[in-house]
């Protein structure tokens, strides 16, 4: 059986902990001092009231350990964006009696309350998967044997085999979200058409009633209400069922809107009499058979300014001891809150309680809103009518913003991006605010790399879905190659520096091709002295090349196909002397080939420089951004082989080729989260090529170079990350020297926030 179908995209090595950024680590003393809250008006007697918030530094710290505060008792602490922590409140209840509910607002600045939404963080999902792992009852029979569910396990993954007997089976999945999903899937395998039979029920009513999408073989799919005892067909449609095959099924809801999907292809709407109560079971009739893979929820996410995260070390609804001495009243309990937005119901019976929230402040929003240095966000409860829970202390913490964060989502499959320096000394590079926003942007640095801000974020181009992308600063123009799953398309950006309109988008938008589909989004390109504008890019099992006059206008695009068919990508483009410009890709055979264009813009015939690379398809981008060496005038390759090793060739204006060396003997990551790329980075300076690379494993980043010699011994640059991408280039810093300038992910996991600028001297 082959694996199961993955919901969605998750990285191939396990991320670091929080306590190991150090970078991002949150300030200041136990009992430091700060500005006095604002003040609240004071409880009525006979309500609930705040009468204590603490702030804990160390959001992966016990639920109930007293240390490790980032302030003292109702005092504002200071706490890093983008690095988790944790708000504990203690509410002395009124003389209402029954229980009590509590929901998280928020503010800005003293702007208007908001709700806190449950979002998590560094990657933004909600998102639940159910195995049949025999260690967890994750389907709990209502109708049917006990004995018609076994479990069944063989090289690839565990499932369930259901065989309803007379009874006929209905099994609920077991699961404790605190969200509404929008989104249920099933991976099924159905036996021969004889004994097929089995049904994805998605909703179910106070009185019983339920609503279920069935597949019956040979070939349609029907949704069926059942009310009262009685089953009514709503609607059926054809559809290709494949017994002994496994397939997904897949329902999305929205309200009364229904949308089946079989094996990613839409099989049929329904518009439902009422809206749904989504509830996830299966049900197989009366004498039939069938396996069940994974069962997953899942429903869209966001990433706001701030929300309450998914705890680490405790369970939502663990209990809370009495840690924070602002109430005379008996303790009576509380609990620590784990992505929800509403705290367990407390029986206050006269007494306090604490309530512990995990909480995070971004960098980038959604929107690409983006909070300061400075900022002060204050918090407080309210209850189940939407009534603030008075408070006699506001809770309150100042944001920090460290030197060289950037925050963001690293833009996902990248070739060249910066950080690129303009005429003056400042800073750009490409991001996406947000995992749930990814739109473009350019930010800027005024102070080498200390503090980044969007520029002309108004102006920023409307297409989102960065999945594969270059850019190259010539001038005063950053050039921009972008591949969507749609199209391919050009963006251009002045700096500071132009004479006419600096920082502004100068192109958006500007559709290059309409290629079909590659497996992994690449694009990479160059520009020439006169004007144009080389762009090559992923177009189905084939790459293309098409150039930009200097009038503005695309020629028709140069198809580079392989005549034994292997799937071509991972381009690698770069402009050397003489008008020559360098073309290098791999190809699905475990190759590696090269191609020069000449100034008429013809290509050359291939040269396959490397046949150990790996050949699967998280393998394409295999090889690093290209680097001219002037002196001798010659051209580094470095890829990534099978074994997990760095090499590198060097060609030189008369096309000879070095024998092949190894950089380092050390397994540097390949694909380490979203992006099918090895985890290095190149450039030269001089006749010196210097390369970072990320440790597999260890997500360790280390740094080499090579004159005409040897590699360097690897050095390690970053420790206290799980870097997962890195880009740089050669930039000058404030004191005149040239270093090697990058922007490194530290772990986002493919979500964001953890993207951060340093520099290397090359001395």
């Amino acid at each position: 059986m082959p694996a199961f179908a993955s919901q969605r995209r998750t990285p191939r090595r396990a991320g670091v902990a929080l306590t190991g950024l150090i970078a991002l680590s949150l300030s200041g003393c136990a009992e430091q001092q700060a500005d006095p809250p604002p003040a609240e008006a004071p409880a009525a007697v006979d309500s609930d009231r705040q009468t204590a918030f603490r702030v804990r530094a160390d959001a992966t710290a016990g639920l109930n350990k007293d240390g490790g505060w980032a302030a003292g008792l109702d005092q504002v602490a200071e706490v890093t964006v983008d690095r988790p922590f944790r708000l504990r409140f203690e509410v002395a209840a009124g003389d209402d009696a029954g229980t009590r509910r509590y929901r998280l607002e928020s503010r800005r600045n003293g702007g208007p309350w908001q709700a806190v939404t449950a979002e998590d963080f560094p990657y933004p999902y909600k998102f639940e998967e159910l195995t049949a792992d025999p260690a967890r009852e994750s389907l709990r029979i209502e109708r049917g044997s006990a004995e018609a569910i076994s479990i069944t396990t063989d090289e690839a993954a565990a499932y369930w085999r259901i065989d309803a007997g007379p009874e006929g089976v209905l099994a609920w999945a077991q699961y404790d979200i605190h969200w509404t999903p929008t989104e249920i899937a099933a991976e099924f395998r159905l036996p021969d058409a004889e004994m097929a039979g089995a049904a994805v029920v998605f909703d179910r009513d106070v009185e019983g009633g339920s609503t279920r999408v069935e597949l019956l073989t040979p070939d349609r799919l029907r949704v069926v209400r059942r009310q009262a005892g009685e089953d009514i067909v709503l609607t059926e449609r054809a559809a290709v069922l494949d017994p002994g095959s496994w397939q997904e099924l897949k329902l999305l809801i929205d309200g009364r809107d229904l949308v089946v999907e079989l094996d990613d292809a839409e099989v049929l709407q329904h518009a439902l009499e009422r809206p749904t109560r989504p509830r996830l079971g299966v049900y197989v009739p009366a004498g039939r058979a069938a396996e069940l893979g994974p069962l997953t929820l899942e429903t869209d996410a966001a990433s706001p300014r701030t929300s309450i995260l998914r705890a680490d070390g405790f369970r939502h609804g663990d209990s809370t001891n009495d840690l924070l001495p602002g109430s005379g009243q008996p303790f009576t309990g509380g609990a620590g809150i784990s992505f929800a937005e509403r705290t367990p119901a407390w029986d206050a019976d006269g007494g306090h309680g604490e309530w512990s929230f995990p909480l995070v402040i971004r960098r980038f929003a959604d929107e690409a809103a983006l909070n300061e240095h400075g900022d002060r966000f204050d918090y407080r409860l309210v209850d189940e009518q939407g009534e603030p829970v008075p408070a006699e202390v506001t809770a309150s913490v100042r944001v920090r913003v460290p030197d060289g964060h950037l925050g963001g989502t690293f833009v996902e499959t990248p070739m060249r991006l910066g950080p690129w320096q303009a005429g003056n000394g400042e800073l750009y590079f490409v991001l996406e605010p947000s995992e749930t926003w990814n739109r473009m942007m350019v930010v800027k640095s005024s102070d080498h790399g200390r503090s980044w801000r969007e520029v002309d974020g108004p102006n920023r181009p409307q297409t989102g879905d960065l999945e594969g992308f270059a850019s190259v600063r010539v001038g005063s123009r950053i050039h921009m190659l972008h591949q969507t799953s749609e199209a391919v398309l050009y963006h251009a950006f002045d700096t500071a520096d132009h004479p006419e309109q600096p920082d502004r988008w100068a192109v958006r938008d500007e559709r290059v091709d309409a290629p079909p589909e590659p497996p992994t989004q690449v694009a990479d390109l160059a520009v020439r002295p006169d004007g144009r504008i080389l762009a090559v890019y992923g177009a189905g099992e084939e790459l293309r090349v098409a150039v930009r006059r200097p009038d503005g206008a695309w020629s028709e695009p140069h198809t580079i196909a392989e005549p034994s068919g292997a799937t071509l990508s991972g381009p690698s483009l770069l402009l050397g002397a003489n008008g020559i410009a360098h073309l290098a890709y791999t190809a699905s055979d475990g190759s590696a080939r090269y191609r020069r264009i000449g100034a008429d813009d013809a290509i050359g015939k291939p040269v396959r420089f490397a046949a150990d690379l790996a050949t699967g398809e998280q393998d394409v981008g295999a090889i690093l951004p290209l680097v001219a060496l002037p002196e001798p005038e010659a051209l580094s390759l470095i890829w990534r082989s099978a074994d997990g090793r760095l090499r590198e060739r060097r060609v030189d204006a008369g096309g000879r080729w070095s024998d092949p060396v190894n950089v380092s003997d050390r397994i540097v990551v390949q694909s380490a989260v979203d992006s099918d790329q090895v985890g290095a980075d190149a450039v030269a300076d001089g006749d010196t090529v210097h390369l970072l690379f990320i440790e597999d494993g260890t997500g360790r980043l280390f740094h080499s170079a090579r004159s005409s010699g040897d590699w360097t011994e690897p050095r390690v640059v970053v420790t206290d990350a799980d870097v997962q991408w890195v880009r740089g280039s050669i930039i000058e810093a404030a004191d005149g020297e040239r270093v090697y300038g990058f922007v490194y992910d530290a772990g986002s996991n493919g979500g964001s926030g953890r993207n951060r600028f340093a520099t290397l001297s090359l001395r």
